[in-house]
């Protein structure tokens, strides 16, 4: 049965869909009252983390693939025993009557080593009824009755491997169109919550509207800084030091911040400064949960915001 081939909506990875649907989440659930006024409450967050975890595991292609190079490779091992037991039988006629007999012939074995695997089953098949016809003339170089029902429970075996191949491609083309079509109900609620996302900060926050941003426009040609990190002075505090990867041709970076009560979301960023590198210091503010985003620049470009990072600093000891 042929699978109709289902094309993905989204241009990303499956993992990345996984990723960015784990960070939406999150950005959902900071952004919950803001959604629930439009109607998205706490259970469609939920609703949406299950159909994320089902989807994330999902075996990818190359288990079935697996199961479809097992089923192959023990079609293969099957057919290199197959054609000796199908030599032993027709080595018979050779010797009896020669390469060039016309008896020989009637068992359709030249060229077998470059038959398709269908045609090879086929041949075996007739293998075993000319053998059996030519049993009484071929007794007296060596055939028997063993060797012919040798080559037809192989050739029967290789039947059932054939079909054990097609079922196992059948079965991961069904999985893989599954997969496709999980992962585009999947992204059809990230595109409606980013959506709504979009609304709801637009004109309002830059930063938490980029949060909802599904595919990212290049503002320019510096990547968005990576693995930005917030780490808390253990003993004064203060000052704070932030850590980031290094973009490409960036020549500074620009530290943005929000501070809000502890374990409350952030709100709007606002430039701290301008800082040649990583590591940064950075003022903590105590009693407070301290926000940052970065943005990379050089004299003509600036990157997308980072991820935001917070830190809780607790009061000045």
């Amino acid at each position: 049965m042929a699978i109709k081939e289902l094309q993905r909506d989204y241009r990303m990875n499956d993992s990345e869909l996984c990723m960015f649907v784990s960070n939406l989440i999150q950005t959902m659930t900071r952004d919950a009252a803001e959604f629930a006024i439009r109607g998205v409450d706490a259970a469609d967050i939920i609703a949406l983390e299950i159909l994320g975890d089902a989807f994330e595991v999902f075996p990818p292609d190359s288990y079935y693939q697996s199961d479809v190079s097992l089923a192959v490779e023990n079609k293969n091992i099957n057919r290199a025993d197959l054609d000796i037991l199908v030599r032993n039988v027709v080595q018979s006629a050779i010797i009896k009557w020669g390469l060039g007999s016309p008896q020989y012939k009637k068992f359709g074995a030249q060229k077998m080593t470059s038959m398709s695997d269908m045609k090879f089953l086929t041949m075996c098949r007739q293998v075993v009824t000319t053998a059996t016809g030519y049993l009484a003339d071929l007794t007296s170089v060596g055939l028997t009755q063993t060797m012919i029902d040798a080559v037809d429970t192989g050739a029967q075996a290789f039947e059932d491997n054939l079909n054990a191949v097609n079922d196992m491609m059948e079965i991961r083309d069904i999985k893989t169109s599954e997969r496709v079509s999980d992962g585009n109900e999947l992204y059809s609620f990230v595109v409606k919550y980013c959506q709504i996302g979009k609304i709801i900060w637009d004109d309002v926050d830059q930063s938490k509207y980029n949060d909802y941003v599904i595919y990212p426009t290049t503002q320019s040609g510096l990547s968005k800084p990576q693995n930005l990190a917030a780490a808390l002075d253990p003993v004064n505090f203060t000052p704070i030091t932030l850590s980031w990867d290094l973009v490409a041709e960036a020549t500074s970076y620009d530290i943005y911040v929000d501070i809000a009560a502890t374990g409350a979301p952030s709100g709007s960023f606002s430039l701290l400064n301008n800082y040649a590198g990583s590591p940064a210091l950075v003022p903590a503010i105590f009693e407070k949960r301290n926000y940052f985003k970065i943005k990379a620049r050089n004299d003509t470009d600036v990157s997308p915001y980072s991820d935001e990072v917070w830190v809780d600093v607790p009061a000045a000891p």
